[in-house]
């Protein structure tokens, strides 16, 4: 896949357990970023074996970076959404999101809200993006965290719903038990 120079950034030096690759593993070192913001092992495109790496998942909450400026889409008096005993016993569930798509504003949302949304003939679908996450609930404490923060992490890269992580305040273990 061919990539215009100007779509991306090279020679960009990862600190001390920034980034990880798949494997978990910590990666220190140079690397790249492409328009889509991905990031690539090596200083350029052909610099040696390109594997992506990935953000490593904040240590503590004041590892964390900086909140961005997020606010809630309504000031809806319905309760927060919680997980079911049989959501429980399955271990995860769905979790339904909207996103104005020109501002850093998120809402979570019903399975009915969503699926109204997500219907391209309804007029709110061209202001809202609408989007779903799973959600580990249950297991090992340090396993549902990291499930989680890659959900999210999943979502913000694939969706492209930057500030996720953020609205949802780096809760990574909301709902645990």
């Amino acid at each position: 896949m061919y990539i215009p120079k100007n779509k991306i950034s090279t020679n960009l030096v990862a600190k001390q357990d920034e980034y990880i690759d798949s494997s978990g593993a910590y990666y220190n070192g140079f690397y790249y970023k492409i328009y889509t913001g991905q990031t690539f092992m090596g200083k350029f495109p052909g610099d040696g074996i390109n594997r992506e790496i990935f953000l490593a998942p904040p240590k503590t909450t004041e590892d964390a970076p900086p909140p961005l400026p997020i606010q809630s889409l309504t000031t809806s008096t319905t309760p927060p959404l919680y997980p079911t005993e049989q959501d429980y016993k399955n271990g995860m569930f769905d979790r339904y999101f909207s996103k104005k798509r020109n501002e850093y504003l998120f809402e979570e949302l019903t399975k009915s809200q969503y699926d109204a949304l997500n219907n391209p003939k309804n007029l709110m679908f061209t202001l809202y993006q609408p989007f779903s996450i799973k959600w580990m609930l249950t297991g090992e404490k340090q396993k549902v965290a990291d499930f989680n923060f890659y959900s999210i992490r999943n979502a913000e890269e694939k969706e492209g719903v930057l500030g996720l992580n953020e609205f949802l305040k780096m809760n990574y273990l909301q709902y645990y038990k």
